[in-house]
């Protein structure tokens, strides 16, 4: 066998060594992967968004699309504010307010401010796999 054979070999080990070190980190696993379900009244949410912010302030923050009720969301670890919102079309509006303005969807946010702009929600996030972190949400 040749020399560039093992230079070769010894390249891709280093090369794989170095993808895994960086997949696994170093220090530790300070990330999560969240998933679980919201409902409203009962009912999956639709159609909307939530938002994983470290209480504290300083970590990874995290947020995803949420459809039909389920998410799924990469985020940091430790205690976490929940901000969820829940949008519905209500209807058509002028984009300007001009005679010939182009409509544009009108939306709506569904869900209190105790669940978004001045939200209640909390979770405490685990390294690795979160799964049914679950919000059931009352509408009123």
């Amino acid at each position: 066998m040749t020399t560039k054979f093992f230079a070769f070999r010894a390249f891709g080990f280093a090369f794989g060594a170095a993808i895994l070190l960086a997949s696994v980190g170093c220090g530790g696993n300070n990330k999560s992967v969240v998933s679980g379900t919201v409902l409203v009244d009962g009912q999956p949410l639709a159609n909307g968004t939530i938002q994983f912010y470290p209480a504290e302030g300083d970590g990874q923050t995290g947020a995803s699309g949420i459809t039909d009720g389920k998410y799924s969301v990469n985020a940091g670890v430790g205690p976490m504010k929940v901000v969820i919102t829940g949008t519905k079309v209500v209807g058509k509006i002028k984009q300007y307010d001009t005679q010939d303005s182009p409509t544009v969807d009108d939306i709506r946010e569904l869900l209190p401010d105790k669940y978004n702009k001045k939200s209640e929600l909390t979770a405490t996030l685990q390294p690795g796999a979160n799964t049914n972190v679950n919000f059931d949400l009352k509408s009123k």
